[in-house]
């Protein structure tokens, strides 16, 4: 079973986001199966170097699109997006040092934020960007 499952509940009813966001759905869930199945530190390594490269990926499209519409709280929510990164990354830097419990705080810290960004931070911004006819998503 996965960590995250996509529902209805997650998508943010634009096409190129909601693909996104279920492609960082699928890395979770890649991670996740990683430590279940207590992969080798060098794979479980690469996952969070993907995890940590499509996110960045995906904050850049995605702050670009706020702006673009305008989006009055776009300072906010860029700083979760460093926010979390920083974490992600603090995480790594600590899991590459040898300590291996973090990973089960890394694989609940992934889970929460996720999906409550997506729900709640992420769903702020669906009228604007909706309404924003300049926007091409």
């Amino acid at each position: 079973m996965a960590l995250i499952e996509w529902t209805r509940d997650l998508s943010v009813e634009i096409d190129a986001l909601d693909d996104q966001h279920r492609q960082l759905v699928d890395i979770v869930n890649q991670y996740d199966d990683a430590i279940r199945r207590e992969l080798e530190p060098r794979q479980i390594n690469e996952i969070l170097n993907d995890l940590i490269g499509y996110t960045q990926e995906h904050f850049g499209y995605e702050e670009n699109l706020l702006a673009e519409a305008g989006y009055p709280g776009i300072r906010h929510h860029q700083d979760l997006h460093r926010q979390f990164l920083q974490k992600i990354e603090r995480f790594q830097f600590d899991f590459v040092q040898g300590d291996a419990k973090v990973l089960q705080e890394i694989r609940e810290y992934l889970k929460y934020w996720l999906i409550s960004h997506i729900v709640m931070d992420d769903n702020d911004y669906i009228k604007p960007l909706k309404h924003d006819s300049q926007t091409t998503v």
